[in-house]
């Protein structure tokens, strides 16, 4: 398998010339509109579905599906989430671009929140591609590594068929997300307390605790509402596991 580094640069590195590009260019709202006319071929429920698996606490709970096998993604996802978290709230209220639904009104079809403020970047596909990247780092494996990008893209283009982003939103999210993977996973490397035996612990309740709080989220969108209890179900069978391995290791063992 070639270098891991180079697997996440380029796509990265695509994600954000493509925003520069559109916006420079000016084909924001030309390219909306001819995506969210192609999207209009498959149902809302499609889109809503495709659409929960960016929310931030969804990607949190799949980021802790694993984790009882790649214990190694629950630190490097805490600290990639943070830094896209901590970039993600600085850009939307200081650029505070207006949303597609603002400015082209009822020439768009919007499917759950009425969203018309802070646009740039998405959200949705930031946590996409962060949940994808990490997972990558942690299982190393292309044909993995392609079927995880390939869901983020869906991610991404549902927050257009949505109606809630520009394609450049939806790129430069993509940029961020699979950027603040590689370089959570890296901070992870060298961060002692998340790999003792106690950080591992810890996390793993934490972890648990997104499971259980997913039952009583209110995503916006009702039509995906047994996928996300599906989610929520499996995340805290999961996590449970988790918190069973860590706990049943010797206390002399965590420091």
């Amino acid at each position: 398998m070639r270098d891991i580094t180079e697997t996440m640069a380029v796509p990265a590195l695509l994600c954000a010339l493509g925003a520069t590009l559109i916006v420079g260019s000016g084909l924001n709202i030309p390219l909306f509109l001819a995506l969210q006319h192609f999207s209009a071929q498959l149902p809302d429920a499609f889109w809503s579905h495709a659409t929960l698996l960016g929310d931030a606490l969804v990607t949190l709970v799949l980021l802790g599906a694993m984790a009882f096998r790649f214990p190694d993604l629950l630190p490097a996802g805490l600290l990639g989430g943070a830094l896209t978290t901590l970039l993600v709230r600085t850009l939307k209220p200081t650029l505070d671009i207006e949303r597609p639904l603002a400015v082209l009104g009822e020439h768009i079809h919007t499917i759950g929140p009425m969203l018309k403020t802070a646009s740039f970047p998405s959200g949705h596909t930031t946590a996409a591609f962060l949940l994808a990247g990490v997972y990558a780092l942690a299982l190393r494996r292309d044909r993995l590594t392609a079927l995880l990008f390939s869901t983020a893209l869906l991610v991404a283009y549902s927050r257009i068929a949505v109606g809630a982003h520009w394609p450049a939103d939806v790129l430069a999210g993509a940029a961020i997300g699979w950027g603040c993977a590689w370089a959570g996973w890296k901070l992870a490397q060298h961060w002692r307390w998340g790999k003792s035996m106690r950080g591992q612990r810890v996390l793993a309740i934490l972890f648990l605790v997104f499971s259980l709080l997913l039952f009583w989220l209110d995503s916006g969108y009702p039509q995906a509402f047994w996928l996300q209890m599906l989610i929520a179900l499996s995340g805290s069978l999961a996590s449970l596991a988790n918190v069973w391995r860590t706990w049943r290791r010797p206390v002399s063992n965590a420091t």
